[in-house]
């Protein structure tokens, strides 16, 4: 592993994981004795300067939303939820494309060539869109007959159900290419079974692209939590609101908010003060574009490691060999 790729792995795992402490570190310790968001800045005269949501500034960095809270604090608190919640995800895909890449394995040819093109119909379609079809009657439109928990643990399955068929036939195939590997021939001649040549030779083979795969898809599940939270689906939770009512037909006006201060629901939320308050959306959409950043720091340093290094030339001689043969040096032999 070369400096390079170890600096990049450290520089990324170090920002995932400072920011997680923080966020639990808030929560646990310094959240319970923080006082009540102040809506209006005086000066020291008692005069109004500003209304929230306040720009960003020395005391509100990446500005506050309506209610005066600062947004750094959200974004950290919010941290938990997001990466949380995707590395959940990431380890939900990964434990079951394993199992379901060695029951292919374990299939005859033809019925892999079936499975193969039943996924390729996920491969090539959108994942959010599959998502937000299942979720939708459970979040949004029946979301009075479930409670919190169903909320968030449904939509974490149903993103997790959608990406396994892809990936248990990237491992199988994974598998299929390990197989070719002389060593797996020498297994099966001394009378080793399936299980024990995929445990001993086939497994420590696939585990460092398994583990690249898992920092992938920590990234993947993160750009899904953005684009469903663009569509009022939150991930850490959705409650939908009455706001008022119509006077002329009576009808209720509903609103969908994040039960969290995970970053998709910060988006959606606020979305509607993008033009005149910018940095209400501005301040999620930069959390989350640096902790793809990361992820995909880490993915790179993690399969530059695995790059195999060239073999150095060898260098030539500076002056030319004399190869010629001496005759009388050699005499025959009867």
């Amino acid at each position: 592993m070369t400096n390079l790729s170890k600096g990049l792995v450290f520089i990324g795992s170090a920002y995932l994981i400072v920011l997680m402490i923080a966020s639990f570190g808030f929560s646990f310790f310094i959240e319970p004795e923080l006082a009540e968001p102040e809506k209006l800045l005086f000066d020291d005269k008692g005069n109004i300067l500003a209304l929230a949501p306040f720009p960003p500034s020395i005391h509100y960095p990446l500005g506050s939303d309506i209610d005066g809270n600062s947004y750094l604090v959200k974004v950290i608190e919010g941290a938990k939820y997001t990466i949380g919640l995707s590395v959940i995800i990431a380890f939900g895909r990964i434990l079951l494309s394993v199992v379901g890449g060695y029951l292919l394995f374990l299939l005859p040819a033809s019925i892999k060539r079936l499975f193969r093109g039943l996924s390729d119909t996920l491969h090539y379609a959108p994942a959010t869109i599959f998502t937000y079809v299942l979720i939708t009657p459970v979040v949004l439109t029946f979301s009075w007959s479930y409670d919190v928990t169903t909320k968030i643990v449904f939509p974490c399955l149903v993103i997790i159900a959608v990406s396994v068929p892809v990936l248990s036939l990237y491992v199988q195939k994974e598998i299929d290419l390990a197989l070719e590997n002389e060593f797996i021939d020498s297994a099966r001649i001394m009378g080793a079974s399936r299980f024990h040549i995929f445990r001993k030779h086939i497994a420590p083979y696939l585990t460092p692209k398994i583990f690249i795969t898992f920092v992938q898809q920590i990234g993947q599940s993160l750009i899904i939590f953005a684009h469903l939270g663009l569509l009022n689906i939150f991930i850490g939770g959705t409650e939908t609101r009455v706001m008022e009512y119509d006077v002329m037909t009576g009808e209720a006006r509903a609103e969908t908010f994040s039960m969290s201060n995970e970053w998709a629901g910060m988006i959606s939320d606020n979305f509607q003060y993008m033009k005149p308050f910018p940095w209400m959306v501005l301040a999620p959409v930069t959390a989350f574009a640096l902790t793809i950043l990361a992820i995909n720091v880490i993915v790179y340093g993690l399969e530059a490691k695995r790059k195999p290094k060239r073999a150095k030339g060898l260098k030539q001689a500076s002056e030319p060999v004399d190869v010629s043969w001496d005759k009388e040096k050699f005499r025959m032999v009867k």
